[in-house]
């Protein structure tokens, strides 16, 4: 009557003949209500009526049972789930005369693990169906997650990659080395956030993806492998190459133009001379650049009125044709036709100028001696 735990007793007809204090408690049912009652049938849920059934009658003809789960209605129609140990009774002579149950009340700790089981639930449902490739390896660098998204990008379905080598089958060659590096870290704990590795897709293709690698780890807080969430930059990487490339032919058109080009910032220093403006100055690139193009290169006497220009430039008011002499490095003077350009950053401010000109000395010299005559 006394004990922690339920108890309870039936007869070989199924009527109860045993209820202590616990059983009461848990139930709201004392004795005297539950005595001479059939336990099946009054207290057992309709699911479980059946399997609870054979279980009594298994224990009345000997075959005992140990930890099976039944529930109870109480006396409120809740449910309380009880993990039981069916017992035999015998009487003096060894006959079968009724089951002694001794149970748990778990009904706390499977509420828990419906609480967890809704959330792990929930979980590989928000993992399946993110908007962001997904993937998980065990210790071992086999793939045990691959939602969707995963699938979707690189063509393989989750049933054509659970169970392989992540680094081994999926990652290119170059790569595999440093991913396999990434991925052994996050299995120390070492997370990583923000790196990239590409992935061959099933048409041989490569999906750029960048990554954040974080350790998996069991209840006891061992690490059991990594799960990583990404993002599928390859269109970013395309358009970062193709910037890359235009860039480049960019420069080298102003390098190897057949008239003179310089650039400045937004202090009037040098950063941009090319070929033919070394050639007609006699000054290389390395020599210019950083160096104040007004005060350093400007003949004393148009220093004002270049700079009024650049300086309009830098403001949004660009000019068109104006001419400005430039000193050489053997102290000669160049007289350059010159378009001045705004220069701007991705996000439309002004950081500079580009100057693109024409050599006019031979013309200006030319005009004079018409002029002289």
């Amino acid at each position: 009557d006394t004990a922690n735990a339920p108890i309870f007793g039936i007869d070989a007809k199924g009527r109860v003949n045993e209820w202590n204090n616990k059983a009461a408690e848990i139930t709201g049912f004392s004795s005297k209500e539950v005595v001479g009652r059939d336990l099946v049938q009054d207290f057992i849920t309709e699911e479980y009526r059946v399997t609870v059934k054979e279980v009594l009658d298994d224990a009345l003809q000997g075959r005992e049972a140990a930890n099976f789960e039944f529930p109870l209605y109480t006396k409120d129609k809740r449910r309380v789930e009880v993990l039981l140990n069916a017992t035999t009774r015998r009487d003096v002579s060894g006959n079968v005369v009724g089951v002694l149950g001794v149970g748990q009340d778990i009904t706390e700790r499977k509420t828990a693990e419906a609480e967890q089981a809704r959330v792990a639930q929930e979980l590989q449902t928000f993992i399946d169906t993110a908007n962001a490739p997904i993937f998980g390896i065990d210790a071992k660098g086999r793939v045990n997650e691959w939602n969707n998204k995963a699938a979707e990008i690189t063509g393989f379905a989750r049933s054509d990659v659970i169970g392989q080598n992540l680094v081994e089958v999926y990652i290119t060659e170059e790569y595999r080395v440093s991913v396999k590096e990434v991925l052994d870290d996050a299995l120390k704990g070492k997370e990583a956030s923000n790196f990239e590795f590409p992935l061959f897709t099933k048409l041989q293709t490569r999906v750029d993806v960048l990554l954040n690698a974080t350790t998996r780890r069991d209840v006891s807080g061992n690490a059991v492998g990594v799960i990583g969430v990404g993002q599928d930059i390859t269109e970013r990487k395309v358009a970062e190459e193709e910037k890359t490339r235009v860039a480049k032919e960019l420069q080298n058109f102003i390098d190897t133009a057949n008239a003179p080009i310089f650039g400045i910032d937004a202090k009037g220093r040098v950063n941009e001379w090319n070929n033919k403006a070394a050639e007609i100055t006699g000054f290389s690139s390395k020599e210019v650049v950083g160096r104040d193009l007004v005060q350093d290169f400007i003949t004393e006497e148009y220093r004002v009125t270049v700079k009024e220009v650049l300086d309009d430039a830098l403001q949004g008011r660009e000019a068109a044709n104006f001419e400005f002499p430039l000193y050489t490095k053997d102290k000669r003077r160049v007289e350059v036709l010159l378009n001045a350009t705004t220069r701007r950053d991705v996000s439309g401010n002004v950081v500079g100028v580009l100057g693109v000109g024409q050599d006019i000395t031979e013309r200006k010299t030319a005009e004079a001696e018409q002029a002289r005559v």
